[in-house]
């Protein structure tokens, strides 16, 4: 049976796969580096915080902004969604974990 993810936006998925469409335009949809804004801003929020809530990450500093940005290592390049905190530290996540998890919570 297909997990379903549910944000607290309000936006659900049937589907992790059909989350996973959703967030990968959103990240193609702008430029590296250049922040978020407006529903996909909320939508990518919901879903790094739904992310920490599910594999009970503590925070500690509340994000303040999330863009594309691009993750390298030996041998790959991948674009990915990155987070700058409140105290001015950042990284950069896996959307494709961070709905996984998400998905299970919500199955458990």
């Amino acid at each position: 049976m297909a997990k379903s993810v549910a944000l607290t936006t309000g936006k659900s998925f049937k589907t992790v796969t059909l989350a996973q469409q959703y967030f990968a335009r959103i990240l193609e949809s702008r430029e590296l580096k250049t922040a978020f804004e407006g529903d996909d801003l909320a939508d990518v929020r919901a879903a790094y915080v739904g992310y920490c809530s599910a594999t009970n990450w503590t925070l500690t500093s509340p994000p303040a902004s999330f863009y594309p940005t691009r993750e390298r290592g030996p041998g790959y390049t991948t674009r990915c969604f990155g987070v700058t905190f409140e105290d001015g530290s950042s990284g950069t996540f896996s959307m494709e974990k961070a709905l996984r998890s998400i998905a299970m919570l919500k199955a458990a």
